[in-house]
């Protein structure tokens, strides 16, 4: 029997709805392949409840509402309209065809259009077959199955609501110093970066505390710390996404010996840069690391999860199937964010966090507020906020005191978490969105594409050339937060290419 897909269809109250009716009054045949969701505008539909339709396992998703012009509400399905022609290219390079995700027009008289819709759409996806891209995330990625033990992120990440937390209380304290770990993963070395620019902070620091573990900087031994007892390490610092099967032991380790875990900075918290990789198969990353470059010289060709010659039987770390924030390996107690972290913000958070009263559990250790609360610029952000053109910092000369937004370039700012003053925004760049969501907001990505496209000036021609001239969706919004977003975790097939 042929796959009948699931279309997840938003329609709006006043028009799609209605079409919707009147087709079924009419007794108009289309498959019964919708589940709607009922909603007074087509511009209430933000880019996540797509996002979220498809990783629960629809095939499609419909957006449907009244003609531009029409709207109830004004504008709201020219929103609609601008989210979706850039969230559609945002998805194609993850790997999500076009055709999964369509926007249409239906007045309240318009059944039999809807119907058309429905069945065009319908039509489409059995020819495309189901979407399970759990499933095709692991066979796209080429990869041999993990070693024993190791969660290679191969099943779709769960729902995170924020930073889980260890059940039951924590182990007592030892007596003397707090013994204090730093570690890093796949990062850039930056996280450890903003440890040492706390200064002569940081000598204070080394006088307070027993550092334990710090890779970067002292020579302690892996059996060092196996030694140590569980709950033995007070609070222990990991930044880096997990991408290697020697980080998933080492992340689990650290949760294991510490009392409390520490994702620091910007690819611990969400995955970082090191997510965008997530686009790409993991052949697809090795054969550029180690195949491709002409400055690579790699003749016995060792891959990550090979032997090593001449090694004595040691073999390389596994390449996992995509790059996991840590709170998806292990619970996470607390969250610095930033990348890297400000000196004010580590200074703080270590004030904090080895202090008698510790602060609440699944805490984010920076302030709570959007950071244009904070922006040098935001006297000059107008009213009522338009983008009729996008422009581009290395090609634009720009106003030094005008809001980016006012300018056209895209800037995170209203959906970034603030705390890395000084900055990019006073630094002259917008901002790029490394501290991470506020405090309830489920996908970062998301929630500025929506909020940067509902910028944008004009009727529905002009939206959408204005999103065709965004060069990288999925690496603009998405840019530290890939990872951990909502984005299906399936990557493109390598014969695609792609964009960005």
């Amino acid at each position: 029997m042929a796959h009948e897909p699931r279309i997840i269809a938003f329609l709006c109250s006043w028009c799609a709805y209605s079409a919707a009716d009147r087709a079924g009054q009419a007794r108009l045949e289309y498959p019964q392949s919708l589940l709607t969701v009922r909603v007074m505008c087509s511009g209430r539909v933000e880019p996540a409840f797509v996002l979220q339709a498809f990783r629960e396992g629809a095939d499609g998703v419909l957006v449907a509402g009244c003609h531009p012009g029409d709207c109830h509400y004004v504008d709201g399905n020219l929103r609609a309209a601008a989210r979706h022609a850039v969230l559609v290219r945002a998805l194609e390079q993850a790997g999500i065809e076009p055709e999964r995700f369509r926007l249409a027009w239906a007045s309240a008289a318009e059944g039999e259009r809807f119907a058309a819709t429905v069945r065009e759409m319908t039509e489409a996806l059995r020819a495309l077959g189901p979407l399970a891209y759990p499933a095709r995330a692991a066979l796209d990625a080429g990869l041999s199955p993990a070693p024993e033990g190791v969660e290679d992120g191969r099943s779709p990440a769960p729902a995170r609501g924020g930073p889980p937390v260890p059940a039951g209380p924590l182990p007592p304290r030892a007596p003397g110093k707090p013994r204090v770990a730093f570690y890093w993963n796949a990062s850039c070395g930056g996280c450890e970066e903003a440890v040492m620019d706390l200064g002569e902070g940081l000598a204070s620091l080394l006088e307070r505390v027993e550092v334990v573990l710090w890779p970067v900087a002292l020579d302690h031994k892996r059996a060092d710390v196996e030694a140590l007892p569980d709950g033995g390490i007070d609070v222990a610092f990991v930044n880096g996404a997990v991408r290697l099967s020697e980080q998933d032991e080492w992340s689990r380790l650290l949760r294991r010996k510490a009392r409390v875990l520490v994702s620091f900075g910007a690819c611990a918290h969400m995955g970082g840069v090191v997510g965008l990789g997530n686009l790409s198969s993991a052949a697809e990353l090795l054969d550029a690391a180690y195949s491709r470059p002409a400055s690579v010289s790699n003749p016995e060709a060792p891959l990550p999860g090979g032997p090593v010659a001449g090694g004595g039987g040691l073999s390389l770390p596994v390449l996992l199937s995509r790059a996991l924030p840590l709170a998806e390996v292990v619970p996470v107690d607390y969250t610095v964010p930033g990348c890297p972290p400000s000196p004010a913000i580590v200074a703080a958070a270590l004030d904090a966090l080895l202090g008698d009263a510790l602060p609440l559990p699944g805490a984010v250790l920076a302030p709570n507020v959007a950071l244009c609360d904070g922006c040098p610029r935001k006297g000059s952000r107008p009213e009522r906020l338009s983008v009729a053109s996008l422009r581009r910092i290395a090609t634009t000369a720009l106003d030094p005191e005008r809001c980016f937004l006012a300018q056209g370039l895209v800037c995170l700012g209203p959906g970034t978490r603030a705390g890395c003053q000084p900055g990019c925004i006073e630094a002259g760049m917008p901002c790029r969105g490394c501290f991470g969501p506020l405090d309830g907001v489920r996908d970062p990505g998301a929630a500025m594409l929506s909020a940067f496209a509902s910028l944008f000036a004009g009727g529905e021609a002009e939206v959408v050339a204005l999103a065709d001239a965004l060069p990288d969706p999925a690496g603009t919004f998405w840019r530290y937060s890939y990872a951990a977003g909502l984005v299906p975790a399936r990557v493109r097939p390598a014969s695609e290419g792609g964009e960005g």
